[in-house]
């Protein structure tokens, strides 16, 4: 019987399109990427992986990146479920928006943990005080304020509460007890997924338990691939991932469908009797 390890969470950022959520993805992966190799990642991630200090150890985060624009609600939910922690970013200036609503509604409706980011607190018109009196009045009572969800005041421009920001999410994973299991049975979903130019179909995985090696080969939906070629969000090579890491897999035989949870075989007969039944 294997040892379940302290979690390595998966957040989704959500919030309004203008209230900061690509800046405060963007200064994450900046500021934590070693070797300055984040400023090397010319594509587009809807998902990377740090490593930041904690209590002594180390510790891993993985951030997916869901839009914000109400058109793409449909991924942001999926997003969410994809997660296990939410940060709901609201402006410090602006406060609660129609968006901030939609994000919380599907925060909850996910039934996952979030931390209330509160955003733009360099900018002159900023009103800590004033946004969280907004949110108590949609029933989001932050600490001090009534209520127990975390919150922390940043500015993702300047990165101003942003190391607190990370803390905070591996406290609130360690709070609710969350774990992971390498040695279990393997099981991912999709976030995206494209044609690759020059390499065929590509999509990205979210490793949520156990772990997926070289030599492999996945199911999702009725879309199969093998793991041969499994890179991480720096477009590295990698010969396993385990809980909570984003990986991409090149070489589907058809597109799989965002939000499709995987599933691993050992051999390519398994593989398709497996989609098969699925009919």
């Amino acid at each position: 019987m294997s040892t379940p390890l302290p979690a390595s969470p998966i957040v989704a950022v959500m919030g309004h399109i203008d209230h900061g959520k690509s800046t405060l993805l963007d200064y994450i992966r900046k500021s934590n990427v070693v070797d300055g190799e984040a400023g090397g990642i010319t594509q587009h991630l809807s998902a990377y992986e740090i490593t930041i200090p904690h209590q002594g150890t180390e510790r891993h985060i993985t951030f997916v990146d869901t839009p914000g624009h109400a058109a793409f609600t449909g991924m942001r939910e999926r997003g969410a479920r994809v997660a296990d922690i939410a940060i709901l970013v609201v402006s410090a200036e602006d406060g609660v928006k129609a968006q901030t609503i939609e994000a919380l509604h599907t925060i909850r409706e996910a039934q996952i943990p979030y931390i209330v980011a509160i955003n733009k607190i360099d900018r002159p018109e900023a009103n800590i005080e004033r946004t969280k009196q907004m949110l108590a009045e949609h029933e989001v009572l932050v600490e001090g304020y009534g209520g127990t969800i975390p919150w922390v005041a940043i500015s993702a421009k300047v990165g101003t509460g942003v190391p607190e920001l990370l803390d905070t999410i591996i406290l609130v994973a360690d709070l609710e007890g969350m774990s992971t299991d390498p040695k279990a049975p393997t099981s991912g979903i999709v976030i995206e997924s494209a044609l690759d130019p020059k390499r065929g179909i590509a999509a990205t995985i979210v490793i949520k338990s156990g772990t997926l090696t070289r030599g492999q080969f996945v199911v999702a939906g009725k879309a199969i691939t093998t793991t041969r070629i499994m890179e991480n969000f720096l477009g590295k090579t990698l010969s396993e991932a385990g809980p909570g890491t984003p990986v991409k897999l090149i070489g589907f035989d058809e597109a799989p469908d965002v939000g499709t949870t995987i599933k691993d075989k050992n051999k390519k007969r398994d593989a398709e009797d497996y989609v098969e039944e699925l009919g």
